[in-house]
């Protein structure tokens, strides 16, 4: 059945000329099929059931490739989580912060970071449940690199910028108002997948906007 599966994969990649284009940004183009579908595997579950309750060979089993196919490409599971992980973290924070940078002023920016947040829970759900879920497990073992690159400095930058903050006329900390914006967001997305608030995230950008502007008002 395990063999079956594998060949239907990679049948399905063979044949697929766009098969690029639809890649997930933690898959490399040039990531071989046996990666890329233990990859895929390996973030289903993660998200799903969390990095203690998945084993290597839950995700073998769901790749479709071997114990040994799989320890060609990572030494653990721990291994392969991190690379997850540090993949997964860049990728977000470089286009949240290219979001910032596509404007000039402070309501610009927040309308461009917000809506670049909702954007990947919408189309990458299951990398920002496993991120989120996995951080405090993952984080202290993450490179130097992504360590300077965390999403509260981002929200934060932003924050500051608020021509109230600016002032010094709010009466509430930047540092919580970053907190708030994060977390919100966070558990917005919690509250998609598991049904209890409509998606698609993006449907709600106005009114987290509008709360924001209020908060740092």
């Amino acid at each position: 059945m395990r063999i079956k599966r594998a060949l239907t994969r990679r049948l399905a990649i063979a044949n697929s000329p766009t098969m690029p284009n639809q890649l997930p940004f933690y898959i490399h183009e040039n990531d071989p099929p046996a990666k890329r579908e233990i990859l895929r595997a390996a973030m289903k579950l993660l998200s799903e059931r969390g990095l203690a309750a998945t084993s290597i060979r839950d995700i073998a089993d769901e790749s479709g490739y071997t114990n040994p196919a799989l320890y060609k490409h990572f030494a653990s599971k721990e291994e392969l989580a991190l690379h997850l992980f540090e993949t997964c973290h860049q990728r977000v924070w470089t286009s949240c912060a290219a979001a910032l940078a596509s404007a000039s002023d402070f309501e610009g920016k927040m309308e461009a970071y917000i809506n670049q947040l909702l954007e990947l829970v919408d189309e990458y759900p299951e990398v920002i449940a496993f991120l989120s879920d996995s951080a405090r497990v993952l984080w202290p073992k993450a490179g130097p690199r992504v360590r300077r690159q965390t999403m509260i400095s981002l929200a934060r930058s932003l924050v500051a910028q608020a021509p109230q903050m600016r002032r010094r006329a709010s009466g509430v900390a930047p540092s919580l108002v970053a907190a708030s914006l994060q977390g919100t967001i966070e558990q917005l997305a919690r509250m998609i997948q598991v049904g209890a608030v409509p998606g698609p995230a993006t449907r709600w950008k106005a009114d987290l906007v509008a709360l924001f502007k209020k908060v740092v008002a």
